[in-house]
């Protein structure tokens, strides 16, 4: 049954009377962790059936039409009366919405394809409005990006989709490198612990009970693949900037280990289930102190390139196992696939630094490709045995 389907009827028989709150729960539930396997009809009517395919449409005419309205304008743009662009810059995404709004009955998919629409056109509309305006876009653009990005969010908690809310999450990643003065890299990966602690905050207790909202669950993974991205190009790096004259990713670092801390607290206060909120909080805090860690070790410690790879990676892996055992408890297959990236990319590091420095030529290539095969073999099979346990 179509899960857009499925979460309607369930709503009418609670309102009904049918079937209790605590069964329509265990109901999502249920279907949000074992989802219907696509049709295997092989005709366009068995295509059109499968549901990944109508979002992928849907959500790839959002952007199309995005893009070609902004682009359309940016070719007339000085052409056009000062009036008609603000109206066209109003007019685009509150018609998108109104559609999106109204097809999500008839046609669930497809509005969410126009709000997507709606959400990427806010961007163009608020910094030409404010140019329009004849203020400083360049002074206002944390703000700017601010208002797009709480839109946004607006949009994916509304819909709990989870392409808006990758879209809104990696537009707060924007706003916090255009409000802070640091290194974007370093922020980026502070900024993914403290998303994937708003995720838990927003998933609510790991309760087998409780279903798991994509808004929440987007959050966790998308936060977690910054991080692990970032530590991983620390390991290679092999030089991270100095701390003391980076106060603008300290303060990121710092919020980044205080939203972890937030997050290990309320698990704690959980009482019997602090065993699973506290391994699902676990990635929360791992996250910052991997990276503070790894950033620390080449600046204040003063570490070699190779000293640094070693340590970045026993970093990564403390990450990785953090991981691994949140995707256990919350069952998030998706937190599982960033932590076959994460061992990936520490593979990488690895060649990318000691093995290249050590050897060079044919011999390196070699080396490499036996390394390369050997990673693939291990993550495959060591993402099959998370599945197995999360099934």
């Amino acid at each position: 049954m179509d899960p857009d389907a499925l979460r309607d009827a369930l709503d009418r028989w609670t309102d009904d009377g049918v079937i209790d709150e605590s069964t329509a729960d265990r109901i999502r539930a249920y279907e949000d962790r074992h989802p219907a396997e696509a049709s295997s009809d092989t005709g366009a009517a068995g295509l059109l059936r499968d549901r990944r395919l109508v979002a992928a449409l849907a959500l790839m005419g959002g952007v199309l039409v995005a893009v070609g309205v902004g682009a359309f304008l940016a070719e007339r743009w000085e052409s056009i009366p000062t009036v008609l662009r603000a109206t066209i810059l109003v007019a685009v995404p509150v018609t998108a919405a109104v559609a999106g709004h109204r097809l999500r009955a008839v046609s669930p998919l497809t509005g969410r394809g126009l709000w997507l629409l709606a959400a990427l056109f806010t961007g163009v509309s608020v910094f030409l409005l404010a140019d329009l305006a004849g203020l400083d876009v360049d002074a206002l653009e944390p703000w700017l990006l601010l208002a797009w990005t709480a839109v946004a969010f607006g949009v994916a908690g509304g819909l709990d989709s989870r392409p808006i809310v990758a879209v809104a999450t990696v537009l707060g990643a924007a706003t916090i490198v255009a409000a802070v003065d640091g290194e974007t890299v370093l922020v980026v990966g502070f900024y993914g612990g403290i998303a994937y602690a708003a995720g838990l905050v927003a998933g609510g207790a790991p309760d087998d009970e409780t279903p798991i909202p994509r808004l929440a669950a987007t959050l966790r993974w998308v936060g977690g693949a910054f991080a692990v991205a970032v530590v991983a190009a620390v390991a290679i790096a092999g030089s991270p900037p100095p701390i003391a004259d980076d106060p603008g990713t300290v303060a990121v670092a710092v919020t980044s280990l205080l939203a972890g801390a937030v997050v290990i607290v309320r698990a704690r206060r959980n009482g019997r289930g602090w065993e699973k909120s506290g391994t699902a909080a676990a990635p929360a805090v791992a996250a910052p102190l991997a990276l503070g860690i790894a950033w620390a070790a080449g600046d204040l410690v003063g570490l070699g390139a190779l000293a640094l790879a070693v340590v970045g990676l026993c970093c990564l892996l403390g990450l990785l196992v953090a991981l691994v055992f949140a995707a256990i408890t919350l069952r998030e297959t998706a937190l599982v696939n960033v932590a076959t990236l994460g061992f990936v990319l520490g593979v990488g590091a690895v060649l990318v630094g000691p093995i290249t420095d050590a050897v060079s030529g044919s011999v390196a290539l070699v080396v490499a490709g036996v390394a390369l095969l050997a990673a693939g073999i291990g993550a495959e099979r060591g993402r099959r045995s998370v599945l197995v346990r999360i099934d």
